[in-house]
């Protein structure tokens, strides 16, 4: 099993948000995989909001991205994240990355 990378990432509130993020696994099959992104307040918050998910199979990476309306809602401060990727031939759930999201306001929306 392997460790899982820890990043911390910054989305601004009212703002589309997109980022690449490479993954330090063996090459990723976008037709066998699935990637799954989730961000919440507390690790253990029950409000949970879900990223949009691809594998770019070019460079071995996950795009995660979320719209303005969704960013707007997002609590000001550190927040918790994680990508997971599941095999959809073994159904096996590997924790690839996890870390910190620090929300900061946006003034001009």
């Amino acid at each position: 099993m392997s460790v899982p990378s820890i990043t911390t990432i910054k989305i601004y509130k009212g703002t589309d948000f997109e980022k690449k993020v490479s993954i330090g696994v063996t090459t990723l099959n976008a037709s066998n995989h699935t990637a799954t992104a989730k961000i919440r307040k507390h690790e253990s918050s029950e409000t949970v909001y879900n990223f949009n998910t691809y594998i770019d199979e070019s460079d071995n990476s996950v795009v995660i991205s979320m719209a303005s309306t969704i960013t707007d809602d997002l609590s000001l401060g550190r927040n918790y994240f994680d990508i997971v990727i599941r095999n959809n031939t073994t159904n096996k759930i590997m924790k690839l990355v996890e870390g910190s999201i620090i929300v900061n306001q946006t003034v001009s929306v």
